[in-house]
């Protein structure tokens, strides 16, 4: 499987394996039209989370970038805040989120919270979560949305921003094209980065805008840029997740 047949499969997951078959028609009753799944699960984590459900749909949209990169990457991607409180939600449906692995992206893409907040420990989380947002400009030639994207899992204001490197990941043969993702799709505006590559940002029944950011990304910018519904300040705290995760199962 290339790169563009695992964001083809990721496009075409709508969490459909959430939900359990005696509740089908309830789901398609409450949440109606296209991709009931996908917005039963945004309002599951809207409600636990205080968002929008606008802003939790863009949040999975968002998870799914950061699921791809987490596979294509030869290091132990990190998501953002919101991205990782996504995730947890999806491990809690613990057999729809390992056949997500087994058949959707083939790939075991385990979880690997930080135990005890150690200098060391946070600051490598910290040079991965740096890679992983430039790794996202490469591969979908956008910058990330900052509303989703600016504000890390562990506090920022602690921890070194130079001084540590990404960890390997153990084996990383599926992957080896250098061929970003974004080439392989048209982009007839790409100068405009609210257009560009709309085969990105077309997840959960509408768009949200590719792109926006307009932080260096080198910590120095306190503001998060969520809108108020998503309750997510760069004050907050917390322990560092990274992907890290291998073909083997492996990762620290």
């Amino acid at each position: 499987m290339n790169k563009k047949q695992l964001w083809l499969n990721l496009k075409a997951y709508h969490f459909d394996n959430l939900v359990s078959p005696n509740l089908w028609e309830q789901v398609k009753e409450k949440f109606g039209g296209t991709d009931a799944s996908t917005r039963a699960f945004a309002d599951k984590i809207a409600r636990k989370s205080g968002w929008a459900n606008r802003f939790s749909l863009q949040a999975i949209s968002e998870y799914k970038k950061f699921v791809y990169l987490g596979v294509v990457s030869d290091f132990n991607a990190t998501p953002s805040k919101v991205i990782d409180k996504v995730w947890h939600e999806h491990l809690l449906f613990s057999r729809a989120y390992r056949e997500f692995c087994t058949t959707v992206i083939q790939y075991d893409f385990d979880h690997h919270p930080e135990l005890v907040p150690i200098t060391d420990q946070t600051g490598t989380f910290n040079a991965q979560y740096l890679d992983t947002i430039k790794l996202y400009k490469t591969e979908f030639g956008v910058d990330p949305p900052s509303a989703v994207w600016s504000v890390p899992k562990f506090d920022k204001k602690a921890v070194p921003v130079v001084g540590y490197e990404s960890q390997k990941k153990r084996s990383n043969v599926m992957y080896m094209e250098e061929t970003p993702l974004c080439a392989y799709f048209d982009s007839s505006e790409i100068s405009d980065q609210s257009n560009a590559f709309p085969e990105f940002n077309d997840f959960g029944g509408g768009s949200f805008g590719g792109a926006g950011a307009s932080e260096s990304w080198d910590f120095t910018d306190s503001s998060s840029g969520a809108d108020s519904s998503s309750s997510v300040s760069s004050s907050d705290s917390g322990s560092s997740c990274s992907s890290g995760c291998s073909s083997s199962g492996g990762g620290d």
